[in-house]
C-alpha cells in the first residue's frame, strides 16, 4: 500500500499515516499562527491491486494535542486513481480514539479519505487502516 494527499507538511509526508508507528503522522502544512493552506485536503491510499473494501479506521494524532483532528470528512473509492466515488460522509468525535467508518463493500484499488474539517483548521493522521478482502 502507498500513500499521496493533495498537500503535506515537510516531514510529514503521508507515507506517516501507514507506517504502524502512531507516534508519526501525515499533517497538511501548519504553523504556529494556524493552517497553511485551507481544507479540504485529502489522503489517498493506493491499495496495490482490487479489493472489496468496507471499512476504513482512522487513528488521530496520539500524542497530548488536539490540533489537526479530523471532525468532518468524506470517503472516496476508484478502481483508476482517476475517477472517485464517494461513499461515506460524517463526522467524527474530537478525540484521540481510533475512529472508523463502515460501508457496503465497494470495489476499489484506491480509497481517499477528505477531511472537510479538522481542529484548528488542518488535517492529521497517525494512522490508516482498511478492511478489505479479494
Amino acid at each position: 500500500m502507498t500513500a499521496n494527499a493533495t498537500s503535506a507538511q515537510g516531514g510529514n509526508d503521508p507515507r506517516k499515516a501507514i507506517d504502524g508507528n502512531p507516534q508519526s503522522f501525515w499533517t497538511t502544512p501548519w504553523n504556529l499562527f494556524g493552517p497553511l493552506i485551507t481544507l479540504p485536503q485529502s489522503i489517498t491510499l493506493n491499495l496495490g491491486g482490487t479489493y472489496n473494501v468496507s471499512q476504513l479506521r482512522y487513528l488521530p494524532r496520539q500524542d497530548i494535542w488536539a490540533a489537526g483532528n479530523i471532525v468532518t470528512y468524506r470517503i472516496y473509492t476508484s478502481t483508476d486513481g482517476t475517477r472517485f466515488t464517494q461513499i461515506a460522509a460524517g463526522s467524527w468525535a474530537d478525540d484521540h480514539n481510533e475512529k472508523s467508518v463502515t460501508f457496503t463493500p465497494t470495489r476499489a484499488s484506491y480509497i481517499r479519505l477528505e477531511a472537510v474539517a479538522g481542529h484548528e483548521g488542518h488535517a492529521i493522521a497517525a494512522e490508516l487502516n482498511v478492511t478489505a478482502t479479494r
